[in-house]
């Protein structure tokens, strides 16, 4: 019998459709969110050490302690009002989520794990000081950063908290390859989901979209990328572990042509 897979963001976005295309292919789930919405089956708040211990204590219980996969995809908004939030739960509760759970991974069949992190982790903008003190795990240092009283600074965070991601990722691989267990990130281009609706109703912020390159086309729909993390999630990806994997329509290789 295949162990569920645990799927943190479940009640909207990109976390519904990884959790709908998995429940499509007949494998069981387990539907994390902040919110009670359908297809939700743990309630906690990703942003607190209290609500990510509720979470990992719930999932290893529903799990009989077992799992196949996690996807790590809970994420507070570019204009969430308060940055230290972003931080806390697009950095630090994403990868909280992959160490609490990983003992149940170790147990799963041949399991894996995907976290999300964002074209915003190359494309910015930045402040690098506070990149750094995200990258340095001082969760508390982190938030005050964040939450200097500048303008759009949770933007700032956003992205400095998908960068810590996608580079927690990669620092993790060796970890993780000792373990048996795959792990990789996902990192999505435009994608149309709530989170975008709010940020297109924003006039600098969707100003500093429309600047962006577009690649093959300007946005895709939720269940594209949700496609992606499934792939990484099951046989066909069997060799493929300590990964980034750009799912952008291009933004990323125009963005950066010299590098990979």
């Amino acid at each position: 019998m295949k162990s569920p897979t645990a799927v943190t963001g479940a009640a909207s976005g990109l976390g519904a459709a990884v959790a709908a295309r998995l429940r499509a292919e007949s494998r069981p789930v387990i539907g994390l969110d902040m919110k009670e919405a359908d297809g939700v089956d743990v309630v906690a708040d990703l942003g607190t050490p209290e609500g990510r211990a509720h979470a990992i204590a719930e999932v290893e219980s529903m799990s009989g302690g077992a799992l196949d996969g996690l996807v790590s995809c809970a994420a507070a908004s570019p204009i969430h009002p308060d940055p230290a939030i972003v931080i806390s739960v697009n950095h630090f509760g994403a990868l909280a989520m992959l160490d609490g759970l990983l003992h149940c991974l170790r147990l799963g069949h041949a399991p894996a794990a995907v976290a999300i992190s964002s074209i915003g982790s190359v494309a910015g903008p930045f402040d690098d000081m506070l990149t750094r003190t995200v990258l340095a795990g001082d969760e508390e240092l982190a938030r005050a950063a964040a939450a200097d009283g500048t303008d759009y600074r949770s933007a700032i965070a956003y992205n400095s908290a998908k960068v810590g991601v996608a580079l927690g990722v990669r620092s993790r691989a060796a970890l993780w390859a000792a373990e048996g267990v795959r792990l990789n990130c996902v990192a999505p281009g435009r994608m149309e989901t709530p989170m975008l609706d709010g940020l297109v109703a924003d006039p600098v912020i969707a100003a500093g979209l429309e600047e962006m390159p577009t690649g093959i086309r300007v946005s895709a729909t939720p269940r594209e990328i949700g496609g992606a993390v499934v792939f990484l999630l099951g046989p066909d990806a069997s060799f493929v572990h300590g990964q980034v994997l750009f799912v952008d329509g291009g933004v990323e290789a125009e963005l950066r042509p010299d590098q990979f």
